[in-house]
């Protein structure tokens, strides 16, 4: 028995000679031995010489690929990295996509009357837009959560009737409490936004005149 230092653990490995004289699993050879080593990573493997690691940087270890699996990772490089690329790259998609539609899903504080707690107008169409436009599998309402918890459930109640009463008593809408704030402005914020531009606008510095203008430029009659 000899001991190989792999990473940081020392582990007592096993000498035994190679094929044809090697005994663990199956015989070389088969489809069974081929398939037990088709996991075997590429690269060259990291081995413990002379008292270090060969190279320093991490590296596989264990036995090298066999020969037609090297050539198949040489004739099908990347793969199958590219299959792990793509996955992550789809999942991080995914994961945003479902975060947007979170977003554009909730009703906020201007969704609702300060006093009621019932759908405004603004709310109302929201809540139409959720029940006619946003696909199936993400057509859930979610409520941003204010401190007062009677609030939240009046709130609830109200998004609920008003779904029953635009799609039916057969649709079903679920409504889940969550916490949230709005990413924009509210809209009475941004007409007083629009409205001081307005007022504010100066005077154009060119006037505008009707009727025909003298000087060159103009058509001409022939």
């Amino acid at each position: 028995m000899m001991t190989v230092l792999t990473g940081a653990c020392l582990a007592p490995v096993l000498a035994h000679a190679g094929w044809p004289f090697a005994t663990e699993g199956p015989t070389r050879g088969t489809p069974e031995f081929y398939e037990w080593r088709s996991g075997d990573p590429v690269g060259a493997r990291q081995e413990y010489k002379y008292g270090k690691l060969w190279p320093p940087r991490p590296r596989p270890v264990g036995p090298k690929q066999l020969l037609v699996h090297k050539y198949h990772a040489s004739h099908y490089w990347p793969y199958p990295y590219t299959c792990q690329d793509q996955a992550v790259v789809n999942m991080v998609s995914h994961t945003q996509i479902a975060n947007g539609w979170l977003a554009a899903t909730t009703f906020h504080e201007f969704h609702f009357d300060p006093v009621t707690h019932e759908l405004n107008s603004s709310g109302q169409r929201h809540l139409q837009w959720l029940l006619t436009d946003v696909p199936p599998q993400f057509r859930q309402a979610y409520v941003a959560a204010p401190l007062d918890r009677e609030a939240a459930d009046r709130r609830v109640a109200s998004i609920q009737a008003q779904a029953e009463t635009l799609a039916g008593a057969d649709a079903v809408l679920p409504v889940m409490l969550r916490s949230a704030s709005p990413h924009a402005r509210p809209a009475h914020e941004i007409q007083m936004i629009h409205d001081g531009r307005m007022q504010n606008m100066l005077t154009p510095t060119i006037q505008y005149t009707s009727g025909g203008g003298g000087g060159g430029g103009g058509g001409g009659g022939s």
